[in-house]
């Protein structure tokens, strides 16, 4: 969360005026109701849902989207451990591609991994760093499979002329406090269709088809073994006003990350990403890719000894799928099988965008970094 003060104190003291605390009121009115209707409008999406966490999101999708035993899911291998979590939480079978360098699934890289068993992929939007949905969306209409986005890192991104998580069958954000607008913890799913939308809120909470207020928003009933994923209409408060916030946040990230962008664009040492849409880029975050290890490693020491903060993108362990591969059991994978992603993403560095720093010592630490590059 990068802004937070009396107006979510505000919010939350609202929801505690009424004393009515579940996410189902009545009227109709509810914090949650109102923030899914102003989400959905917000992005361009036909229907929105708040769950626990980002985890839960990818979950509830998965379920609402049909994915069961037995089917395989194509995800890449620079990602949260919690996408493969979730295709496992379904009793499915991930299936790590590897990933190009602007750090997100190629189509070339997705069509290599299906089978006659894949039912679906997820590509994620790692970083703010927007990956191929057109090539992506093209592939699985080929080849009838279902597209679940995960948007966790990239809430309020775009690819085109549309925001992440309105190309796929189900968009999936976080809410996590590391996201560019969040309430601690939480999740969104944002679907296309009525029956779709239907699915999610029956996965998401067994007691929705029971409950009188929630069955409303059902055409029918329909007996499904739902989860608890419900937050409360504190959550719902907090994440109204967080919307509001969002476009101006976006918009200081991506002032200064332009000017890194325009200082370093020049340099002979390191390139850029800026994923498959530059200007939908979130700009949370600047990787830098090196053309070898050698050269990363002489780089990030002479970065970090001018106190700038850049890591290696492969130090986040649960981001990296060679270092999580573990927990996939019976798939087996070696590190051998992500060479191609080991190589990227050892190349490169990261440093988060400091949206805090005023824009001229933004531009100072541009600068210094080009200095930095053109001694190594």
């Amino acid at each position: 969360m990068y802004s937070i003060d009396e107006r979510e104190i505000d919010a939350i003291r609202r929801v505690f005026a009424k004393k009515k605390l579940l996410r189902y009121q009545a009227d109709g009115s509810g914090e949650c109701e109102t923030f899914e209707k102003e989400f959905s409008s917000h992005i361009g999406s036909s229907h929105a849902l708040l769950v626990t966490s980002g985890t839960n999101a990818l979950i509830a999708a998965l379920e609402a989207a049909g994915v069961s035993e037995g089917d395989e899911v194509i995800l890449p291998a620079y990602t949260f451990v919690a996408t493969a979590a979730a295709v496992l939480h379904v009793g499915a079978i991930p299936v790590i591609a590897n990933v190009d360098e602007t750090l997100g699934l190629s189509p070339q890289e997705v069509a290599s991994k299906i089978t006659p068993r894949t039912k679906a992929l997820i590509p994620v939007h790692m970083d703010g760093l927007a990956s191929d949905m057109e090539g992506l969306t093209t592939l699985a209409s080929k080849h009838s499979l279902l597209v679940i986005e995960d948007v966790a890192q990239a809430i309020g991104g775009s690819y085109g002329n549309k925001r992440l998580g309105t190309w796929g069958d189900y968009g999936c954000f976080s809410l996590n406090e590391n996201k560019n607008i969040g309430a601690g913890e939480g999740g969104i799913v944002v679907s296309k269709t009525t029956e779709s939308a239907e699915k999610v809120l029956r996965a998401h909470d067994i007691s929705a088809q029971f409950n009188p207020i929630a069955k409303k928003s059902l055409t029918s009933t329909v007996t499904t073994l739902g989860g608890s994923m419900r937050v409360s209409e504190i959550t719902g408060a907090i994440m109204r006003v967080q919307l509001e916030r969002l476009e101006g946040i976006l918009e200081g990230l991506r002032s200064r990350k332009n000017l890194f962008k325009e200082i370093l664009r020049g340099n002979n040492c390191a390139q850029v990403i800026v994923g498959n849409d530059e200007k939908g880029d979130c700009a949370s975050s600047l990787h830098l890719l090196f053309p070898s290890t050698e050269v990363v490693a002489f780089a990030v020491r002479k970065l970090l000894a001018e106190g700038l903060p850049f890591i290696p993108a492969t130090s986040r362990p649960a981001h990296a799928s060679w270092k999580w591969a573990s927990l996939l059991g019976q798939q087996n994978y070696s590190a051998a099988e992500f060479l191609p992603s080991i190589d990227i993403l050892t190349r490169t560095l990261k440093m988060e965008i400091d949206l805090h720093q005023d824009l001229a010592a933004t531009e100072a630490a541009a600068r210094q970094i080009s200095k930095v590059l053109d001694s190594v």
